[in-house]
């Protein structure tokens, strides 16, 4: 009983691990995209100016205008350009852009929903109470660079506020922690504030803006505290850029070669680069950094010839170099 509920356990490991392998993966070569299987031949020739990878490795959008499963192969017509993905009612649902519309899509119940207006980037925030637990989802939806709207997290992507918002006339709300408790929109002459139910709390008079400075007058931002009834409340940065971490370690995930493949990652003094088995004199510089999605999948760039290709061993069954021989075969001069 006691073997046969290992072996149980062992299979279902094992069925686990199979479902997060990729049965194709994206590649890059001279500022192109195609695409290459497990075993880095080549699927789609280089023909793509851009890729969206999202859904945890799952998904590959190509121009706006083919999606493929990375898990099955399956290649379908894009809806438009990905620009976000949000969890509403603890499904997953991705956003597309095309270049009238948007749209919500739900792939595991086949569902599509289009949006009334046009978003040419949408920026999800988790809101949580006073208890530092989830509550809601905040998203600011850009329809320009400057012009936002504030949707709630719906199936149509409802515009909490009717009127369109200038992008700096928005701040976050933040307690101990940094988490985001609330936000505030400055709008015909009010301050109104939100907490983390969508909920209009609180209006003040906004005073007309004179010069640069804070969104939120000292006098207002004093009343952070009494207005969220909490101890500590702050104003955040709702336009602030995120920070990105690029550091990798190449040496924790060198690739070795194999009889069908002989080009593997080495270290050659502080450069990396991919060599040859069989070409001792062959050696194309190299170097790592991160894919920036939803999590940060992993990426070698070719330094010549503007080319790269993904490397993550948890989606990528062998350790191999996912980028077709031929156009490896480029010495450096």
């Amino acid at each position: 009983m006691k073997k046969t509920f290992i072996l149980f356990i062992t299979i279902y490991a094992i069925n686990i691990q199979a479902q997060k392998y990729r049965k194709i993966v994206p590649f890059e070569y001279q500022n192109k995209w195609g695409i290459v299987d497990s075993l880095a031949k080549e699927i789609v020739k280089p023909i793509y100016k851009s890729v969206n990878i999202f859904n945890d490795f799952l998904y590959a959008e190509f121009d706006g205008k083919d999606l493929y499963n990375l898990q099955t192969g399956e290649k379908q017509k894009a809806l438009g350009k990905y620009i976000s993905s949000i969890t509403i009612q603890k499904e997953n649902y991705h956003v597309f852009t095309s270049d009238k519309n948007s749209y919500l899509v739900n792939f595991k119940k086949k569902s599509t929903f289009k949006l009334p207006h046009k978003y040419n980037r949408l920026e999800v925030t988790q809101l949580y109470n006073n208890k530092n637990q989830k509550a809601q989802l905040f998203i600011k939806a850009y329809l320009d660079y400057d012009t936002v709207m504030i949707l709630k997290s719906d199936n149509n992507l409802t515009p909490l506020l009717p009127q369109k918002i200038d992008s700096e006339k928005i701040e976050y709300v933040e307690k101990y922690g940094d988490k985001v408790i609330g936000f505030i929109v400055n709008s015909n002459s009010q301050f109104l504030f939100y907490d983390h139910h969508l909920e209009n709390i609180k209006k003040l008079k906004a005073p007309k803006r004179t010069g640069y400075y804070d969104m939120l007058t000292k006098e207002a931002a004093k009343k952070l505290p009494e207005i969220y009834k909490t101890e500590s409340a702050k104003t955040g940065c709702a336009n602030c850029e995120s920070v990105w971490d690029n550091s990798w370690d190449l040496d924790l995930h060198k690739v070795g070669f194999s009889n069908k493949l002989p080009y593997y990652v080495a270290r050659d003094g502080r450069k990396y680069v991919i060599n040859n088995k069989t070409d001792t004199k062959y050696s194309l510089e190299i170097y790592p950094e991160l894919f920036h999605y939803e999590r940060t999948y992993k990426i070698i760039s070719i330094s010549k010839g503007q080319s790269s290709f993904f490397y993550d061993p948890e989606y990528i069954k062998t350790p191999r170099i996912l980028f077709p021989e031929k156009y490896l075969n480029v010495r450096n001069k």
